[in-house]
């Protein structure tokens, strides 16, 4: 590809269209495509006319040189390769405001007030002002892990159900008499969630069996107590540590810190409700960033699960497990339904072998499929038509590291263009998740039918 077609493909992508009109090769374009010669305001808006397209403003000619919103006389772009730069920087801008390279570039290049106020609503937040946030006029109880499972209904009505029974049995009088306890802080925590002023992260979850309310625990306590965040002063919903009895208020209350929340995580379990995959679409219909957490396993991860169980509770947990990772194990694999069928052939070192295996094979199908296949792993801001995609990351590191970059206003991002069905599509991904954050159709009627419904809106 020689320089002129070099330069003419870049113009095509700072702009977000086709010249309109076609140019001859002037000796001042060719020797600023060879490098002999800088490209100057005026120079690069005759360039513009000449090929048909909007001439731009000082504003965004400077923006362009060195990312600086104010004019210097005399400024340039020194060369193809600076130019190149300057649409890249251009092109994850527009995609990340309007999701779409045309309307950033007519915006912005025409609108000088417009371009600063969005340079200076993207501009990373300092450290120190979280770090100078004021404690919660009432902070979170801590509820221990290991208790979190006193918050759970079916846990409860257990308890009660046991008692009915054997009204006299120590072990349920003891049982109760924890659960209420925990309940307890838990409502009072439930308050200080709704009476916070500011709330930063919401974990989206799903809890039912008592291992899932320690592992969800845990694993939150992990996250926020990363040296990555420690330091912002971070507040965050945690359904481990909250108690709303009454089924209305509870939803109430979880769409309106949904609401509040800068972003949300959300964790993928074995199995995922209703419940957990609305507060994702939720989040992603206001426009506001989804990490979706999908554990790396290993021997480990499988040992903290089953920590605490033994014997025919251990077995009792790995099979339920393995019901809900693959339900067809019962009829395709010979030692499960041995097992089932004969308990006295049960081997656990088997058992927990498969149940790695199964479990690995579960977590990267969903981490592959939230990340590259899923339709809905990309939905609509309905406020503005930008498509939002889900940062998937696999460790507590990676997920604390985004948790801050969002907060901080400090996310990076590669563009990444694609051809499909002779359709060039554009992808705006994150650095750390390496996930499509952003994305702009290469389909010509979806681009005019948003276009009409979105951008330019009109009123009969």
């Amino acid at each position: 590809m020689d320089q002129w077609t070099t330069l003419i493909n870049i113009l095509r992508r700072l702009t977000g269209q086709d010249a309109p009109l076609p140019a001859d090769r002037s000796a001042n374009l060719a020797a600023f495509c060879a490098g002999g010669s800088p490209l100057g305001y005026s120079q690069l808006n005759e360039l513009l006319l000449l090929l048909g397209y909007d001439r731009v403003s000082q504003t965004f000619f400077q923006y362009l040189v060195d990312e600086r919103t104010e004019y210097i006389p005399g400024a340039f772009i020194k060369d193809l390769d600076a130019l190149e730069r300057a649409t890249e920087r251009l092109t994850k801008l527009s995609l990340l405001l309007y999701g779409n390279t045309k309307f950033g570039f007519k915006t912005l290049s025409r609108d000088p007030t417009e371009l600063r106020r969005v340079l200076s609503y993207l501009a990373p937040l300092p450290e120190d002002a979280f770090q100078a946030r004021n404690n919660p006029i009432t902070p979170i109880e801590l509820v221990d892990a290991e208790d979190t499972p006193y918050l759970g209904y079916i846990i409860q009505r257990e308890i009660r159900e046991r008692l009915a029974d054997h009204p006299n049995d120590p072990a349920a009088r003891e049982a109760e008499t924890r659960m209420n306890a925990v309940m307890a802080a838990g409502k009072r925590n439930h308050e200080s969630y709704l009476a916070s002023d500011h709330l930063d992260v919401y974990v989206a979850t799903s809890m039912r069996r008592p291992q899932e309310y320690v592992a969800v625990s845990k694993l939150t306590q992990e996250i926020f107590s990363h040296p990555a965040l420690t330091a912002l002063k971070l507040r965050w919903f945690d359904p481990t540590q909250a108690y709303c009895p009454h089924r209305i208020d509870k939803g109430l209350s979880e769409a309106l810190m949904l609401r509040r929340a800068t972003c949300t995580i959300y964790l993928v379990q074995e199995s995922d409700t209703l419940g957990k995959d609305s507060e994702l679409a939720s989040t992603l219909a206001q426009g506001k960033p989804v990490i979706a957490f999908v554990p790396l396993v290993d021997e480990a991860y499988v040992d903290e699960i089953l920590a605490g169980a033994d014997g025919e509770k251990r077995k009792r947990i790995i099979l339920e497990q393995l019901r809900l990772l693959n339900p067809g194990l019962a009829w395709v694999d010979g030692d499960v339904r041995r097992w089932l069928i004969d308990p006295a052939s049960w081997d656990e070192a088997a058992a927990g072998a498969l149940l790695i295996h199964e479990m690995q094979a579960h977590y990267d199908r969903r981490a592959e499929t939230l990340k590259e296949h899923h339709p809905l792993g990309i939905q609509v801001d309905l406020e503005s038509g930008v498509a939002n995609g889900v940062l998937v990351v696999r460790t507590v590191d990676q997920c604390a590291q985004l948790v801050k970059r969002i907060m901080t206003n400090s996310l990076e991002f590669t563009v990444e263009t694609i051809q499909e069905d002779g359709q060039e599509y554009l992808l705006l991904r994150e650095r750390i998740s390496n996930s499509v954050y952003r994305v702009m159709t290469g389909d010509r009627m979806l681009t005019n039918a948003f276009w009409n419904y979105y951008i330019d809106q009109f009123t009969e």
